[in-house]
């Protein structure tokens, strides 16, 4: 699995694409399918992502 996602790609997913991203990303890791560091990066930016949106209404 390929994750080549930049800031401004996640900026323009909504909060349930991001969890699904998130998801993907946590599948593939522990089933070993992407480089660990690829997937990793790709949560931590997920996750400051969802930090700049602030808490849900």
């Amino acid at each position: 699995m390929n994750f080549n996602l930049t800031r401004t790609d996640l900026a323009t997913k909504s909060t349930s694409q991001l969890a699904a991203l998130f998801q993907q990303a946590s599948t593939a890791i522990a089933a070993n399918q992407t480089p660990a560091a690829s997937a990793h990066t790709l949560i931590v930016m997920i996750a400051q992502e969802l930090g700049r949106r602030g808490p849900a209404p």
